[in-house]
């Protein structure tokens, strides 16, 4: 039987969700994973990206509500208020550890390699590595992964289940593929406990890879003010409120209204979000086509390459943007305040050598920027162009040097700036 669908928590929870895990893995234990890696550096650089094209370097000295101070390596203080910021980011080169759970949070936020803790009916506590022990409302958790696979495909494909699959329950994955919908009653740390069409199932957690909420029951508001997206060195990612800086250690408040204090140095990158900044992933698609050659239909993908993976472009990835195969068209309307379109594009790493894809951009109906047939092997190319006054974007992705084959065309950060 399923939930009334409505916002509560004690509605939502219905069922009492006591997600725990056996006392073996309580919060004293360390990710063992980690005891090898080198310390972080302090004080590092960050690349600078405004939103008219210019690009810097420095490290950052001070966070305020409107503005980023960033000292460049010659010792120059620049104030850069955030309406003029794209992102402040630097080259990751830790990355996921090799265990942990990790915590899916709407709108691509998520916590990576944690421990996951006992639950009241209200919250999930979780001890993150980067982060330390944190309380997270049931209402912002889209999904649990217990057990990430190890291969990297077979791991993003189920963070795709978890965050887009269709479901109006709880939903159950299983490590044999099978998948089981029902009411959520519990989980401890030897079973997770539905109920399924009115009757009672304990299923062994060992044989279980991860569990998903209804989304429709997910309570994920985004701040009225203008805040920042912070990726750390584990792949962590959340939206932040009251950002200070101070001796090296940045203070927040989580979108779900949570404090934390952690290191600058475990950060890889800064995102504003600011009126400024309009990113085509969160705009709606005002029409698209797509017509596929020989091989299988791959429609376009919003926040993910075309094969549902995260973006990789020259050995660096990337969370927003659209993924197509050739022959895509997608067409947006402009608002009345748009100035420039802007993007980087290319073919994704994962496409091999055989992807070779040529990606042009209309505005009202004209052609403002062409690539010659580009693959893999290809430096990705940064897009920037005059959009005052027009009424109508479309990006479309073209055949290069043959006909479809593993043609992955990456439109990263695709974004009208305002």
């Amino acid at each position: 039987m399923h939930r009334p669908r409505h916002h509560s928590s004690s509605t939502r929870t219905k069922g009492l969700r006591l997600v725990a895990v056996a006392a073996a893995l309580t919060f004293g234990i360390a990710l063992t994973v980690r005891a090898g890696e080198p310390p972080a550096a302090v004080d590092p650089v960050f690349e600078v990206l405004q939103v008219d094209g210019r690009t810097s370097s420095g490290r950052i000295t001070a966070i305020a509500p409107d503005r980023v101070a960033v000292t460049s390596a010659d010792g120059q203080a620049h104030e850069i208020p955030l309406t003029a910021l794209v992102k402040l980011s630097r080259e990751n080169t830790r990355g996921r550890a090799a265990e942990g759970a990790d915590v899916a949070l709407p709108d691509g936020d998520r916590l990576m390699n944690v421990i996951v803790g006992p639950a009241t009916d209200a919250a999930v506590e979780v001890h993150s590595y980067a982060l330390g022990k944190m309380s997270v409302p049931l209402d912002s958790v889209l999904g649990l992964i217990l057990t990430p696979p190890m291969d990297a495909e077979a791991l993003d494909r189920l963070w795709e289940r978890v965050r887009t699959q269709p479901r109006t329950s709880e939903v159950v994955w299983l490590g044999n593929g099978d998948r089981i919908a029902g009411t959520l009653l519990g989980v401890d740390d030897r079973l997770v406990k539905l109920q399924v069409q009115g009757k009672p199932m304990e299923i062994d957690r060992a044989g279980i890879t991860a569990v998903g909420f209804d989304p429709a029951l997910v309570s994920y508001p985004r701040p009225t003010t203008s805040y920042f997206e912070a990726t750390l060195v584990d792949g962590t990612r959340l939206g932040l409120v009251d950002v200070k800086l101070d001796k090296g250690n940045v203070s927040a408040v989580t979108r779900f209204g949570r404090a934390l204090r952690f290191p600058l140095a475990d950060v890889v990158r800064l995102v504003p979000r600011t009126s400024a900044v309009d990113y085509l992933s969160e705009r709606p698609v005002n029409g698209h086509s797509y017509v596929p050659y020989l091989g299988p239909v791959r429609p376009f993908r919003i926040d993910a390459t075309v094969e549902g993976r995260p973006f990789q472009l020259g050995g660096r990835t990337y969370d927003r943007g659209l993924g197509a195969q050739s022959r895509t068209l997608i067409a947006y309307k402009l608002k009345p305040g748009d100035r420039r379109f802007q993007a980087l594009v290319g073919v994704d790493d994962r496409a091999g050598p055989l992807g070779s894809v040529a990606f042009r951009v209309m505005v009202d109906g004209q052609s403002r920027f062409t690539t010659p047939p580009m693959t893999a092997r290809d430096a990705p190319r940064p897009i920037d162009v005059d959009v005052t006054g027009a009424k109508l974007l479309i990006l479309i992705t073209e055949f290069g040097d043959r006909g479809d084959v593993r043609d992955f065309a990456d439109w990263v950060e695709a974004r009208v700036v305002r």
